[in-house]
This record gives C-alpha cells, sequence and structure tokens, in this order.
C-alpha cells in the first residue's frame, strides 16, 4: 500500500508540546515500516494553525489523493488534520470517495465502523474546542498585558527601536530615532509625505527603512513614537517603551495630518479673513456676504462684504429669538485695514511659547488608573465585598474623574495643535514678503500672525499670535 505521511505543527505546539515535525515523521516512518507500507511522499506543514486548510503541503496532499497516488494518509494526531469538525469530517469523506484510508497513530481509530466515525466527531470536536480556549487565553492575556501598559511587539520591532526580549522593553535605535524626529519637524513644517521621503532618503543614506514615497505615513500616524499605543480605540501610556518624540510633537503632527485630509486642492474662496473675525456682540464667526446679480442672462455674484453669521444667516433655531445687530463691513475696506496693520508689524517672538506641560500625558496615565479602579470595583461588587450602592456611589465618583481629565486633555490637545509650527525666524521670513504674496499665501500666513479679530460696531481689534 502506497502511505502518505503527513505532518503539521505550530510554532506555540512546536514549543510547548513536543510536537516536532521530528518526532511526527520519525513515529510515522516507523508505523509505515511495519505494516510494510510504501512511502509514497511525505507532506510538511512547518508553522501553520490548524484552524484551516489553507497550507501549502495539505493542498499537495490532496491533489495526490485526487490523482490516485495514495492508497493510506497517516498521521500522529487527528488535530495534525484540523482543529475544526467541520473539516475533518470533508477530508474523511474525500478520502473515502477516492478510496483513500485514513489512520491516526494517536487515536486508533477504526473509520470503517460506526462507532468509529462516532469517536471521530467527537474528537475533533474536542479538538475545536482546545483551539478555541487557547485563543481566548491568548486574547485575555494580551488585553491584561495591554491595560498593564506593556506593549507587545508583533513580529518585528517598530522603525527606530529594537526589541530586548530578557527585558521585555523596546530600546531605542539611535540613528533611527534622530531620523524620526527631523521627520515630525519637517513634517509639522508643510512637507508632504512625498516630499518627506525625499528629504529623508539623501539625509538618511545608510538607513534602508526609506523604500517608497509614502513610507513616512505610517511613521508621523504611530502614537507609540511618543510612548502611546492603541488598544482596542482606547490610548495606552506603554510601560516597556521609552518615547522618541513629545506627546506634544505627535498632536503636532496629527492635527496636520488631519488638515491636509481634508483640504481643498484648489483654493478658491474669495475672502482673505476667513475664519479669523469674532463677532464682539454675540460672539460667533463673521461670514462673508455675496450680491448676486444677472449679467447676459447667468447669475453671477460679487463678494462685497464681512458680516455676522446671526445676522447674514440668521435662523431662530440656531441664533435665538433675534438676529445679531453688529455692523457689517465692506470686504476691501476690512482687508485692506488688516493687511496694513499686517505690514506694519514688527515683532520678536510668538505671544504664546508652546510650554513644555506634560499635563496631557499625565492626565491619560491618570485617566488609565482610574479605569483599573473601575475594574477592580466591579471585582469587589461581583463577590459581593461591597454592596450595591457603595459600587454606583464610586463608579459614579471614578466616572466623573475620568470625564473631567478627558475634558482636560482635549484642551491641551487643542492648545498644542493650534500652536505655532514654524520658527519664529521663518515667520519673519515670509512675511518680509507679505505685498507680493497671493490670495492664498497671504491667508495662510494670517492665520499664522493673528489669534482672531474682533469687530465689535466700528471698533476692529487685532489679537496676535506674536508679540
Amino acid at each position: 500500500m502506497r502511505a502518505a505521511l503527513y505532518c503539521r505543527v505550530s510554532t506555540l505546539e512546536q514549543a510547548t508540546e513536543g510536537y516536532s515535525i521530528g518526532v511526527q515523521k520519525e513515529k510515522l516512518k516507523h508505523y509505515a515500516t511495519a505494516q510494510s507500507y510504501e512511502i509514497a511522499g511525505i507532506y510538511s506543514d512547518e508553522g501553520f494553525s490548524g484552524k484551516n486548510l489553507a497550507r501549502p503541503e495539505m493542498e499537495r496532499l490532496l491533489c495526490d489523493v485526487k490523482s490516485d497516488k495514495i492508497d493510506v494518509v497517516l498521521i500522529y494526531k487527528l488535530d495534525r488534520l484540523s482543529r475544526k469538525v467541520k473539516d475533518v469530517l470533508e477530508l474523511v469523506e474525500l478520502f473515502d470517495k477516492f478510496s483513500v484510508s485514513l489512520y491516526s497513530l494517536g487515536e486508533n481509530l477504526d473509520l470503517s465502523s460506526p462507532f468509529g466515525r462516532a469517536a471521530l466527531k467527537m474528537s475533533a470536536t474536542f479538538s475545536e474546542l482546545e483551539r478555541e480556549t487557547i485563543v481566548e487565553r491568548m486574547e485575555m492575556g494580551k488585553h491584561a498585558r495591554a491595560k498593564s501598559g506593556k506593549y507587545t511587539c508583533p513580529g518585528k520591532p517598530p522603525f527606530g527601536y529594537k526589541l530586548n526580549r530578557e527585558l521585555d522593553r523596546l530600546e531605542i535605535v539611535q540613528n533611527e530615532a534622530e531620523a524620526i524626529r527631523e521627520m515630525f519637524v519637517k513634517y509639522t513644517e508643510g512637507c508632504s509625505f512625498r516630499k518627506l521621503y525625499e528629504y529623508c532618503k539623501l539625509r538618511f543614506p545608510d538607513i534602508k527603512y526609506f523604500s517608497n514615497p509614502m513610507c513616512c505615513k505610517p511613521i508621523i500616524e504611530r502614537p507609540l513614537y511618543a510612548g502611546y499605543f492603541n488598544h482596542c480605540g482606547e490610548l495606552i501610556k506603554a510601560v516597556n517603551c521609552e518615547p522618541i518624540i513629545s506627546y506634544e510633537t505627535y498632536l503636532r503632527a496629527q492635527e496636520v495630518v488631519e488638515r491636509n485630509r481634508t483640504v481643498r486642492e484648489h483654493d478658491n474662496t474669495p475672502y482673505l479673513l476667513t475664519g479669523l473675525i469674532t463677532c464682539g456682540a454675540c460672539g460667533r464667526a463673521f461670514c462673508g456676504k455675496r450680491r448676486e446679480h444677472k449679467s447676459c442672462g447667468e447669475t453671477k455674484y460679487t463678494y462685497t462684504s464681512y458680516g455676522c453669521a446671526a445676522r447674514l444667516k440668521f435662523n431662530p433655531a440656531e441664533h435665538g429669538s433675534a438676529p445679531c445687530r453688529n455692523e457689517i463691513y465692506p470686504a476691501d475696506e476690512l482687508e485692506k485695514l488688516i493687511e496694513r496693520a499686517v505690514c506694519n508689524l514688527e515683532f520678536a517672538e510668538f505671544a504664546s511659547l508652546i510650554h513644555g506641560s506634560t499635563l496631557a500625558d499625565e492626565l491619560t496615565a491618570q485617566n488609565a488608573e482610574l479605569k483599573k479602579q473601575k475594574e477592580r470595583m466591579l471585582d469587589l461588587y461581583l463577590s459581593e465585598q461591597i454592596d450595591k450602592d457603595t459600587y454606583a456611589d464610586k463608579f459614579e465618583e471614578l466616572d466623573k474623574k475620568i470625564r473631567k481629565n478627558a475634558a482636560v486633555i482635549e484642551n491641551e490637545r487643542r492648545f498644542v495643535s493650534n500652536a505655532p509650527q514654524i520658527s519664529i525666524s521663518k515667520l519673519k521670513a515670509i512675511h518680509a514678503g507679505f505685498e507680493s504674496a497671493s490670495k492664498k499665501q497671504k491667508r495662510e500666513l494670517l492665520k499664522l500672525l493673528i489669534e482672531k479679530i474682533i469687530i465689535d460696531g466700528e471698533s476692529v481689534t487685532i489679537k496676535w499670535n506674536v508679540k
């Protein structure tokens, strides 16, 4: 009889259960020799899970079965075929169709009898249960590890780090970390991902990471470089990984990423002061007013004024019972006023420098601890060590602290993301060419120089980002 010897092992099983490919082959060869079988082929799937049949050697075995090259398939244990009942039964049915016997050394099953087939189903069911239990335990272990702040490296360490398995830590690779810091600086200064790739390829020729035009994108978007990682939608502070950049730097970069996602390809808005004017009477934003007229049968618009949105676009549901009565300013008049102020401006520094506060960082870590306390309180309640009222009161107290911290963190994020993202010397160089700049360039410079313009009646007040 022509025998096929099928072996399979996953990395975990090879390490913990002694199911190595070598052991399986040796035992199957001994059995085949004892039965005077001719070994038609040895099929070994090393490092493949038993969750499905998508394995190269399994596919080759099935091809040879269908080609009438095999009379009997020998396996070490039934779960070497698959850990799913459905897959095992389909394989047995396929072998029967082509008159191929199946023999398992571990279970010693006779599939020709009804009892043997019932035992096969039971054995396959327990194999599937075992696999699902292992998977569930591994997921629980990963979740508990992540909650404790330990980042699990999924294979190759991220660019900028090397894995120290003994200490279970990601350690910084200095030359790669230097590249990462420069990448964040250049990106927040306006360098696109493609230009950043070209810059890094020339600036760091010895680093092989820069292989394609979009390779810089995952680095800029990865919170791990600021000392955090995502787990199940939650941002967790890593305790086994040193940050390469500050959390503030990471937030500024994400603001640029988000802005680049939503920016229009062609900036055709006619308003120079878009998004800068605030109504001093009601606190709402000013918007542009356009005048409609018809020429040669076509509707055309002339953009003439700025006015409070609660006056120009009054909506009782949104703005209250009466429209705002603040002044409407002719666009040309207001824009020339602001342009003159900008041209005459002399400045030496940003008005509000980026502070070195780690408040958002500290509160994020604090929230992680508060969430652990909530879980411990639940454990105490379920084990009946505290009553329902005590649990409810403590839960609400912890939840209130978490919400308060989250609000502060969001405010910090906005502060950091709105902070100036270029050096004062570069801003001065741009300012020197303001008069000859295009409307789009002027608009971008105004957003850097001006925090907001407050209009209250005939009074126009400019709050500067510089001093």
